[in-house]
């Protein structure tokens, strides 16, 4: 049944005026309750907008979720496609995680990789710190030179921490040749803490994580780096 013309103005435009007289107050709670009376179905629309509004909502944030999940995907093994190093797992896996990943294109995503690989070097001098702050273990002279390896490590873990801030900021600029170029640099700088043990006699290094991250993230900034458009 369709409302009359003017009850259907009352249901979408009627207002009150807070600074109205109580008449005037009362008068238009009045016309409120006989409009919902003779118009319901406008009243029930007006109920069902938000829970619309919401629903619209949460299906756009899932598909901008959807999308950015994609985006990841697909530069990940187009990466693994250009460079057989890459842990296409590993790639999106990590990458997926970071909060500028979502909506980033492969110069954003080469970034990120970049970024990545800071906080894992920025960890590893941490966790060398931390060793070499800890009590001395078994042994006088094995004790000696894993505390000597680990401050070998810590240094070198300093410079990748600044060798994947300069890809970062290279990368940043356009200049691609120069990331890449940094990013190897600081992959290979985990090489050299693995080096560092076992010239020393230690059978593995307690960063051996940090390394093969570190190994595996400048893979990746560089394969993604080189599908920069």
């Amino acid at each position: 049944m369709e409302c009359p013309k003017r009850i259907s103005m009352n249901c979408t435009t009627l207002r009150t005026d807070a600074t109205s007289s109580n008449h005037h107050h009362q008068t238009a709670i009045h016309q409120r309750i006989n409009a919902a009376a003779l118009c319901p179905e406008a009243t029930h629309r007006s109920m069902m907008n938000p829970s619309k509004s919401l629903l619209l909502a949460a299906v756009a944030l899932a598909a901008t979720l959807l999308a950015a999940d994609a985006t990841v995907e697909t530069t990940c093994r187009a990466a693994a496609g250009v460079d057989a190093r890459v842990d296409y797992g590993f790639c999106v896996s990590e990458l997926s995680r970071h909060r500028d990943s979502p909506g980033a294109d492969a110069w954003g995503l080469a970034k990120v990789a970049a970024n990545l690989g800071v906080n894992n070097a920025g960890g590893a001098v941490r966790d060398a710190e931390a060793l070499l702050a800890g009590p001395p273990g078994k042994g006088a002279g094995d004790d000696a030179k894993r505390r000597a390896a680990l401050g070998q490590c810590r240094r070198l873990y300093f410079d990748m921490e600044l060798a994947f801030a300069g890809a970062y900021d290279d990368i940043n600029a356009r200049d691609y040749a120069a990331g890449k170029e940094m990013a190897a640099a600081a992959a290979a700088l985990a090489r050299r803490c693995d080096d560092v043990f076992a010239e020393a006699g230690i059978p593995s290094s307690p960063l051996a994580r940090r390394g093969e991250y570190a190994g595996q993230i400048g893979v990746v900034c560089t394969a993604i780096t080189d599908l920069i458009k």
